[in-house]
């Protein structure tokens, strides 16, 4: 109830018990004869004498807020409303309004906290009203789809979301509210025209006091999750990719168990990568002799989904840039959206070298079904498997050179190039015949049959090349000798060993020399060629034979030296080429492990154990 009381020439005349009570009095009476400026401070006073009086006076009503002044001397706040009646006398309506005020307060004071929160969110937060604009947001909002506060009000919700997915919403945007509760994931426009992907929560809300209702929604960009999800997708194919890989290996080495056949391996290889949905096509590329550029070769290991008019075992050209003639000349996987067999937009293709050491076989190439099929990780997994594959194809031919019926003999005719052998030969005027050599370790020991020198003249003349560890002379005749060497680099069985090639023999005179090379039937002749000419630029290859050569009891499979290990059978080499089984002997237990690197007694153990296992076959039918 409102306070109202009337005062007459400044003084109080006639109060109510609403007026007493709201400045402190017990009574009416305690009021009645006070003037009007007791029951205000002087700040009070002053604006109602200067302010409303005279407004009153002018017959008009003032109304406004002041404070008033207790009976205990405190304050309070109040409407008040001022005028004068028809008597003349002034009438005042007061109204206690300090619990209103402090309510106020507490109210703005959770409105500024509430907005701090929400504005304090990484997530965007709206509310839209029943008549479909803004009635509420979050700086948040503004900041990431880049409005003003201004402009806030007057965007339509509607044109934050892609024109497919706006088309799920009402015509109407009143009609927002009637959505029923949902959580999706959406594209939202920002006012660039760049699309964030958020995970939207929407509900309708109906104030219970006024019957509003309106639609609330709260959206988290989840770019970052999405990526973070695509990455260990990602990460789970490539785990996939390299777990097929090494199957692959496992494959790889138990055909190489099984078989002597270049093809079958390579076979396995391509088939286990066509069978995998990833991979539209795979094949292997060689090259070939009668070619400088970079070719390729299908072999019968293509498989998968590959198209009829794709080219069988001839020639075909590729291009110098393209990814097979890249990792066939760099020895590295190469990868390339220009598929040099399909021709078509929606693939890649990775070529794979197949190597072993620093010979480049030929390349493995598959075919992926997407642009971008070829992960760093299946990278990586596709070079260990070409250097896998590389060693089995290397292995292989060892094998079938060892084992082979027939072979490929190619001829060379090498000038003078003050090679190692030559400018003893051409100095001493006398010829150097390379009879044998063993590996042993990092080094290759040749044993050279002189004629026409004094061996230790022959020995004296190499022994200053940085190349030769050891020199030393195994026998003396009448018109030569025999010569070791212990060299740490040939230019030739550096190049030629690691793709299967054996020297079949090797003759150096003073102008030049000859040089027959043995490899398997399928070796890659042109790249053989090309590693000769390396070594010895100027070579001519003169003539090229397959020839039918029958094996020795000992290579044949399951034949005495099979039995030995690598080991024995170079120690064993060593010992029989350098005259330790000579009688007499042309060289000591000592000298012969000297060469090898070894001590003597290791010498005579792996010596006692390959003897052992020798005549064991040969005496032991079992």
């Amino acid at each position: 109830m409102d306070g109202v009381g009337q005062t007459e020439d400044g003084i109080v005349v006639r109060v109510n018990e609403a007026f007493a009570s709201a400045f402190g009095y017990a009574s009416c009476d305690e009021v009645v004869g006070r003037p009007w400026r007791d029951l205000y401070p002087p700040d009070a006073q002053a604006t109602v004498a200067d302010e409303v009086l005279p407004v009153v006076r002018d017959g008009e009503t003032w109304r406004g807020d002041t404070t008033g002044l207790r009976a205990d001397g405190t304050t309070f706040e109040q409407t008040l409303s001022v005028r004068r009646g028809d008597d003349g006398a002034v009438l005042w309506v007061v109204r206690d309004v300090t619990e209103r005020h402090q309510l106020e307060g507490e109210l703005r004071e959770e409105k500024r906290f509430f907005e701090n929160v929400i504005d304090a969110l990484d997530d965007v937060l709206y509310v839209v009203d029943d008549e479909g604009t803004f009635a509420a947001w979050n700086e948040e909002l503004c900041d990431r789809f880049g409005y003003s506060d201004a402009e806030m009000a007057d965007v339509d919700p509607r044109s934050f979301l892609a024109p497919s997915e706006a088309d799920e919403l009402p015509p109407d945007a009143a009609n927002m509210v009637d959505l029923p509760d949902r959580h999706n994931v959406v594209d939202l426009e920002t006012a660039d025209g760049e699309y964030i992907t958020h995970e939207l929560y929407g509900a309708t809300y109906t104030d219970e006091r006024t019957g509003d209702s309106y639609r609330v929604g709260i959206g988290r960009d989840i770019t970052d999750r999405l990526e973070r999800e695509r990455a260990l997708q990602r990460r789970r194919d490539e785990l996939a990719t390299l777990d097929r890989i090494n199957e692959l290996l496992l494959d790889t080495v138990r055909v190489l168990l099984g078989t002597d056949s270049r093809d079958a391996v390579e076979r396995t290889v391509c088939e286990r990568l066509a069978a995998d949905d990833r991979y539209r096509l795979a094949w292997i590329g060689r090259p070939t002799l009668d070619s400088d550029a970079a070719v390729r070769r299908t072999t019968s290991a293509v498989t998968g989904d590959a198209p009829d008019d794709l080219p069988g075992d001839e020639a075909v050209p590729t291009a110098d840039d393209g990814a097979v003639g890249r990792a066939l000349a760099a020895g590295e996987v190469e990868v390339s959206s220009e598929s040099p067999v399909l021709g078509t937009d929606d693939e890649s293709v990775a070529a794979v070298p197949l190597q072993h050491d620093d010979h480049v076989h030929g390349a493995l190439v598959v075919h992926a079904s997407t642009p971008d099929g070829f992960t760093e990780r299946e990278r990586e997994g596709f070079a260990v498997l070409g250097r896998t594959v590389g060693f089995v194809v290397h292995a292989a031919r060892n094998r079938q050179l060892l084992f082979a019926d027939a072979v490929v003999e190619l001829e060379f005719v090498v000038p003078g190039d003050g090679s190692l052998l030559q400018d003893p030969a051409t100095e001493l005027d006398c010829e150097l015949t390379l009879d044998g050599y063993v590996a042993s370790g990092a080094n290759w020991i040749l044993y050279l049959d002189v004629d026409g020198a004094a061996p230790d003249v022959v020995r004296d003349a190499t022994a200053p090349s940085d190349r030769v560890e050891q020199a030393r002379v195994v026998t003396t005749t009448g018109g030569g000798g025999r010569v070791e060497l212990v060299v740490t680099e040939s230019a030739l069985l550096d190049r030629v060993q690691p793709m299967g090639a054996t020297v079949r023999s090797a003759t150096v005179g003073p102008d030049g020399g000859r040089l027959t090379i043995e490899a398997p039937v399928d070796a890659d002749v042109r790249d053989l060629v090309d590693h000769v000419r390396d070594a010895f630029p100027g070579a001519t290859l003169v003539s090229t034979t397959r020839c039918d050569r029958p094996l020795s009891g000992g290579d044949r499979p399951g034949g005495l030296l099979d039995a030995l290990t690598d080991r024995q059978r170079e120690v064993l080499e060593a010992a029989y080429r350098g005259g330790y089984f000579t009688w007499p002997r042309e060289s000591t237990a000592e000298a012969v492990a000297e060469s090898l690197d070894i001590a003597a007694p290791t010498l005579h153990a792996h010596l006692r154990k390959a003897e052992a296992t020798i005549v064991s076959r040969l005496l032991d039918a079992d």
